[in-house]
């Protein structure tokens, strides 16, 4: 309402003017008027004006009042603003204070959720790899079945193809694995057969590699395995007959004698050297591909000897059975050796010379490498195949 004052003093009073001024005006309302202006129309324009003058006085005092109060609502509202505000603040301030108590307990909460966070990250990443190996497993399987859809999808002459190219194959392992010369001839002549049937002209290369591999194992040895099979059983049934007859005749036996108390200690002495001996040559039959003892070669009867000799060719036969010719071989040896030591001279000669000719038959020839037809057949069907 203070600041309305001096706007309501100057609309009554006027503006203010200087002093001279004043004067002046002052002056001039006491000079005389003229007839016309002092005439009977003075009195209406007077009232006139009064009257203009009464009715905005009012009305700018309203506009006043309005304004102010407009003004004042506004502050008002302002005000009541803050207050909201300031309340507001009191009350997040309060919860704040309140919470401060409960700050212990907040951590243990919080780390609790962080460790929860992150066990549940490491599940993540667990089944985020699950799925790359689902994937890749995905894959992998997409890539098996299109190759099971592409050789599904064969051609005829593919088929043969791949066919002749396993029975190749297999000639190979028969050859390497179990050197079975005769069975690998067979195999590839039945690959040539096969391939023949196709009827390609692309396949002759094929073919005549063939033909050159199988004239190569012709001509290589192939061990008589029941042959010497055969010989060797019928060494070891001399020998069984030759240990039946140098076994001596009950009628041969010579008479008891009446011991030498002398003799008695050193036939005791020599029994007990001699049981050390056989102790010692026994060792041989049970450890395999040891050196033959010869310690007691000249106190061994022919009884003995037969025995080590059909050791040794029972382990020479187990081993031609097994295709194991560095075993076979070092029987034979060993069996040469104690009769060059320990046989009679009438038998020494003829069994040396049938096992001299079993030593020297060699059961592990060289064998040929027969993989040029299966490389040229499969570069061939590669080709074929990447059309």
């Amino acid at each position: 309402m203070p600041a309305m004052l001096p706007c309501w003093r100057l609309c009554k009073h006027g503006p203010r003017v200087p002093a001279k001024h004043t004067a002046r005006q002052t002056m001039d309302v006491q000079q005389p008027t003229s007839p016309s202006e002092s005439g009977p129309g003075a009195p209406e324009k007077s009232s006139g004006r009064k009257l203009r003058s009464g009715l905005t006085l009012p009305a700018l005092i309203t506009v006043l009042l309005l304004a102010g109060g407009g003004l004042a609502y506004y502050a008002w509202l302002g005000l009541n603003e803050r207050l909201v505000q300031a309340t507001t603040e009191r009350q997040s301030l309060a919860d704040d204070i309140a919470t401060i108590d409960e700050s212990t307990e907040f951590l243990g909460f919080k780390e609790e959720l962080q460790q929860q966070i992150t066990a549940l990250e490491q599940q993540v990443m667990g089944l985020s790899k699950q799925v790359k190996q689902q994937a890749d497993q995905q894959e992998n399987t997409r890539g098996f079945v299109q190759q099971s859809l592409a050789s599904v999808n064969r051609s005829q002459l593919e088929w043969g193809l791949n066919e002749t190219l396993y029975i190749l194959h297999l000639a190979s392992h028969r050859l390497l694995i179990e050197r079975d010369i005769p069975g690998t001839i067979v195999a590839l002549g039945i690959a040539s057969t096969r391939l023949h049937e196709l009827n390609d002209p692309r396949l002759l290369p094929v073919r005549e590699s063939i033909s050159r591999q199988i004239q190569k194992l012709k001509t290589v040895p192939d061990p008589d395995w029941v042959g010497i099979s055969l010989q060797l059983n019928n060494l070891l049934d001399r020998i069984r007959q030759d240990s039946v007859n140098a076994k001596p005749t009950p009628s041969q036996r010579p008479e008891p004698r009446q011991p030498d108390p002398q003799e008695s200690k050193q036939n005791l002495w020599q029994e007990l050297t001699g049981q050390v001996r056989d102790v010692i040559d026994d060792s041989i039959t049970i450890t395999r591909k040891a050196s033959p003892s010869n310690l007691s070669a000249k106190h061994r009867g022919g009884t003995q000897t037969h025995e080590f000799l059909q050791a040794r060719l029972l382990s020479a036969k187990y081993a031609l059975a097994s295709r194991d010719s560095q075993g076979y071989h070092h029987e034979l040896e060993s069996a040469l050796t104690w009769l060059e030591t320990s046989a009679p001279p009438n038998n020494r000669s003829e069994l040396a010379d049938e096992l001299g000719t079993l030593n020297t038959v060699n059961l592990e020839p060289e064998l040929p490498d027969i993989s040029e037809p299966s490389i040229l057949l499969a570069e061939l069907l590669e080709s074929i195949e990447s059309r």
